[in-house]
């Protein structure tokens, strides 16, 4: 009952939109109706479309004076890019389901079958050798041919007669090499247990986190540090170190949209916009409690200064240290995202996730630290303790995030 559950998963799968099936025995397939699923598809694609377009005509970018317009319009717009990504998806799957087509033959020793949406190949290959126990089973008013593959069940076309099916079955087994036909599914190992030849099998390699002298948390480290001398130096108030914290969260997304479009491939195409739209917005009404609470103060009387004016004044002085906190960022994506090789086995879901948990984490951390430095009217000393403590955060989450995906 539980391999009955579990999708057989094939020898290979690739996209493509060119398909070689020179010297191959086809396989009659019935017609799939998925002209439905089209028409549902692009009826979504209208209304998502439909939202974007007045979203779009609602976005008032002639209208931003200050902070708060350009940060709501900012908002807006990345809102609007991750909306778009749906909206394209929905119109794509829409028009490819209405010229959907599916064949498959026998070709070279494997069994490929070939889902066609529009001009667009997904090629699913499957050994032969390793194809069991083919049956059919009853669907409705007809049947569909199911088989055992790995430690699985895969199935082939659409609902048919059981002539057609039997008549499919009959040439797909004639082309099983004898040998194989009689094959017991293969068993899972256990870590620990045996393998075929008697040996035991190597553990799974295990690399420690980064150590504290490692290139990645040596200039984390050296980066911090160019804030808390801003803070004895050149007299870095709250509102300095908390939206530098902030800029480096900005950071972080963008080597994570950069690590989506690695992990990601063909799918980044939509993941990336995705991802930034969403960050984005979030990054966007984060700043804007931070202008209003921390930088502007709640307090603040008379007009708001222009954009910007206000941007200017607030990232000029602490660009030098965002500049370093970019190159930390840069050291520990060569070194470990790809020195270590961290991409291999990494997801896009898991990718996207990732920043929110660390950004949460360090600038509720600062915020509250902030308002701290603002009852206790003594910003020095607790500065220098919210920038050492940013540090030891810093170390302890970039090492235990690094050693877990080594892992």
């Amino acid at each position: 009952m539980e391999k009955s559950r579990r999708k057989g998963r094939p020898e290979r799968i690739r996209v493509s939109l060119w398909d070689d099936a020179a010297g191959s025995i086809p396989l009659a397939l019935p017609e799939r109706r998925t002209w439905p699923a089209g028409l549902m598809l692009l009826a979504f694609f209208a209304i998502f479309a439909g939202i974007a377009w007045v979203s779009f005509l609602k976005t008032q970018l002639h209208s931003v004076r200050g902070v708060f317009d350009l940060m709501a319009v900012l908002f807006e717009v990345l809102w609007l890019l991750g909306w778009s990504v749906g909206v394209v998806i929905f119109g794509l799957l829409g028009a490819l389901f209405l010229f959907y087509r599916e064949s498959a033959r026998l070709q070279n020793g494997r069994l490929v079958h070939v889902p066609r949406l529009g001009p667009l190949k997904i090629i699913v290959e499957y050994d032969l050798a390793r194809v069991r126990n083919l049956h059919f089973e009853k669907k409705g008013e007809g049947v569909r041919i199911r088989f055992d593959y790995g430690e699985g069940t895969a199935g082939l076309g659409d609902i048919m007669s059981e002539p057609e099916a039997g008549n499919l079955i009959e040439l797909i087994e004639s082309a099983i090499p004898f040998g194989a036909r009689a094959e017991p599914a293969p068993k899972s190992r256990e870590q620990g247990e045996p393998q075929a030849d008697g040996t035991q099998p190597p553990p799974p390699p295990v690399v420690a986190a980064p150590s504290p002298a490692s290139p990645s948390v040596i200039a984390l480290v050296l980066a911090n540090l160019l804030p808390l001398a801003g803070v004895l130096s050149y007299g870095w108030d709250t509102a300095s170190v908390v939206v530098l914290y902030w800029a480096e969260s900005a950071v972080i997304g963008f080597y994570t949209a950069i690590k989506i479009a690695i992990v990601g491939k063909v799918g980044a195409v939509f993941a990336v916009p995705f991802f930034i739209g969403h960050f984005g917005g979030f990054m966007a009404i984060h700043f804007l409690f931070i202008y209003a609470l921390l930088v502007r103060g709640p307090e603040a009387r008379g007009p708001e200064p222009g954009a910007l004016e206000a941007l200017l004044a607030i990232f000029v002085p602490v660009w030098p240290a965002l500049a370093a906190l970019f190159l930390s960022h840069a050291v520990s994506f060569a070194t470990n995202f790809l020195g270590c090789r961290e991409y291999v086995g990494e997801t896009v879901g898991g990718l996207m996730s990732a920043p929110y948990r660390r950004i949460l984490l360090m600038q509720v951390t600062l915020i509250v630290g902030g308002w701290v430095v603002l009852a206790l009217k003594s910003p020095v000393p607790v500065l220098v303790l919210l920038v050492l403590l940013k540090i030891v955060l810093d170390v302890r989450t970039h090492r235990r995030e690094h050693g877990q995906a080594s892992q």
